[in-house]
């Protein structure tokens, strides 16, 4: 005879299925890869000792920490003779004299008519070229060189030329110091701060050279754009580098944004898209793959007497719900085992 304590020992026994239904759901993708802001390419400025001078000393200063300087900016001078910004597909090597001819001359010619001078490009530093470059150095309030005969010449001693043609000015040299050997006047950076990531595989994927993307660190939130994703690479775990490749992100000028070293998030938010969705609870894993398992009560006249596998492809997983592939044998409402 059964009592009713044996009928609820019994029942102790018993598993419980735990079931919930399949739904159609949209699940907005993000990504989001760790990144650390990184500072901008930097050169060293360098002066030449001007010709019959002995050694190298700044007589001014005319920008500041911080300005940036750009192809005519005058920056210094040293030993009382001017340090300009020059941009040139020559590179700088000797003095322009009345005569001379060449591809640096050329390049001289081509430079002025971008300054607003208007030489002939004749590749020969003729008298039109000597007017170009005295005016020139009359603008910034300056008088030019000159040769034994009183003819402007061109000192390719006094100026300098950047990487990219423009940078901001890192630091600086002051009024009075001497040069050091290297004759360095500052640091200029010659493009401007990053943030670089290491994305998987996966990740990587999901981005484009052009995307826009969030960069999140502590107290700061601005748009960025994805500017460059590099090859795969190994990575190496013994220095904490893992597999992947690294994307460049651009960061806007507007706000402060956290100084090169710290790490900041690159978020991308993807379209959502509606799909079969089930709860991750659902989701069986073996050597096979992913599955889930269909309830035995489906109701609505449907039954599953046995359990039932039914193997899925995982498209997303968010906020406890994973998507999955269109498949014939679930539909929204279809009952699988959670527990």
């Amino acid at each position: 005879m059964r009592t009713p304590l044996t009928s609820a020992i019994d029942s102790i026994d018993k598993k419980v299925e735990v079931s919930a239904a399949v739904e159609r759901k949209s699940l907005a993708a993000s990504i989001v890869v760790s990144a650390t802001m990184t500072a901008g390419p930097s050169v060293s400025l360098r002066a030449s000792i001007p010709k019959g001078a002995d050694r190298a000393v700044v007589t001014a200063v005319y920008v500041d920490t911080g300005a940036t300087v750009a192809p005519g900016s005058l920056i210094a001078a040293v030993s009382g003779r001017p340090v300009i910004v020059m941009s040139t597909d020559v590179p700088l090597y000797r003095d322009l004299l009345e005569g001379d001819r060449g591809p640096d001359v050329l390049g001289l010619q081509k430079w002025l008519q971008g300054m607003g001078y208007w030489p002939d490009a004749t590749g020969i530093f003729d008298q039109r070229t000597e007017n170009a470059v005295k005016n020139f150095y009359r603008d910034l309030q300056l008088t030019a060189p000159t040769s034994e005969d009183k003819k402007v010449v061109f000192r390719w001693r006094e100026f300098v030329q950047i990487p990219g043609n423009t940078g901001t000015i890192m630091t600086l040299v002051r009024p009075g110091d001497v040069l050091a050997e290297d004759l360095s006047l500052g640091i200029v950076q010659t493009a401007p701060d990053m943030v670089v990531g290491r994305a998987t595989i996966d990740q990587a994927d999901a981005l484009v050279v052009g995307k826009q993307v969030d960069l999140e660190a502590e107290g700061y939130l601005a748009k960025g754009t994805i500017q460059s994703i590099g090859s795969f690479s190994e990575g190496d775990p013994e220095k904490g580098v893992v597999p992947g490749m690294d994307v460049v992100s651009t960061v806007p000028v507007e706000g402060t944004p956290p100084k090169p070293g710290q790490s900041v998030s690159i978020k991308v938010h993807e379209a959502a898209i509606e799909s079969l969705a089930v709860p991750l609870t659902a989701v069986k894993q073996d050597d096979r793959g992913p599955y889930v398992i269909l309830s035995g009560a489906q109701g609505q006249g449907q039954s599953s007497p046995t359990p039932e596998r039914v193997d899925i492809t995982v498209t997303e997983q968010r906020d406890g719900w994973v998507a999955i592939e269109e498949t014939s044998l679930l539909q929204p409402g279809t009952l699988v085992i959670v527990s």
